[in-house]
């Protein structure tokens, strides 16, 4: 637990120079085309775009029933994928990127995946926002589930810095881990239920069950019930349970590995 509380530390104290950073990055990333930052918010419409058309008209018979209409649903499944996959394989190579600049500048490596995480909710806000938009527009209100939106942000949070952090240090440990990571991630979302309503009827019921433990899922499913109100967190208490079981198993894991290893990362460059 102490290497826990000390990462979590060190996450609060840096926390201007992660919002400084991030900012930097993704300004660089964008500098070099005439449109500039407009780009960080044409991207995910677009690509939301490209994946409606295809699943929303060509597929739709195969996508299985949901309440909500298909575009917002998949819309929020999208923002969330985007978030919490996205920042895991931009962390992926995070530290080794970072340990020189860590060195001169005096800040610890830790918050690499981090830096990466708060770079990338920019994107996923704007499709959210436009799920929203679009909901809206079908008759979904706000309401009280709206509340639980800063529940699931902290639990995306949680989980996403975390698994990055572990994810980072593997592969700075073992270099080829991260194509294990990315070769997982290319088949993780139709497993998440970012396309595909994975608890309809034509599904086996075993499949549904095994779902429930994917969190990813669990994040994806949350953010719908609540901007489309459908569901309490604590309606789904097994799963909240096992959610962030899993999450302080991986921070555990992840911070233990960090803090073992950190002295020995540039012995692996």
């Amino acid at each position: 637990m102490k290497n826990i509380f000390t990462y979590i530390s060190e996450q609060i104290a840096y926390l201007p120079l992660i919002s400084r950073m991030s900012k930097y990055n993704t300004k660089n990333n964008y500098q070099n085309f005439i449109l500039g930052r407009i780009w960080q918010y044409a991207n995910p419409i677009i690509m939301a775009t490209f994946y409606y058309i295809v699943f929303g008209f060509i597929f739709k018979r195969s996508l299985g029933a949901t309440e909500v209409p298909y575009l917002p649903w998949m819309l929020v499944g999208m923002a969330i994928w985007g978030l919490t996959n996205g920042t895991v394989l931009q962390s992926l190579g995070s530290i080794i990127g970072q340990l020189n600049l860590s060195n001169e500048f005096r800040f610890p490596v830790s918050i690499s995946p981090t830096i990466t995480f708060i770079g990338n909710i920019v994107e996923s806000l704007v499709v959210l926002f436009v799920a929203a938009a679009v909901g809206l527009a079908n008759g979904y209100y706000p309401s009280m589930y709206w509340f639980q939106l800063i529940y699931y942000f902290i639990a995306i949070t949680a989980f996403t810095v975390s698994y990055s952090l572990l994810n980072a240090t593997l592969t700075t440990i073992f270099r080829d881990y991260s194509q294990i990571v990315r070769s997982f991630s290319r088949i993780g979302m139709f497993i998440s239920g970012v396309m595909m309503n994975l608890q309809s009827d034509f599904i086996p019921s075993f499949v549904r069950r095994l779902v429930l433990l994917n969190p990813f899922y669990y994040l994806i499913e949350g953010m719908r019930d609540s901007l489309f109100s459908k569901a309490w967190f604590y309606d789904k208490l097994p799963a909240t349970l096992f959610f962030w079981t899993l999450t302080l198993f991986i921070l555990l894991l992840g911070t233990h590995l960090f803090y073992k290893n950190q002295e020995t990362f540039r012995d692996y460059l």
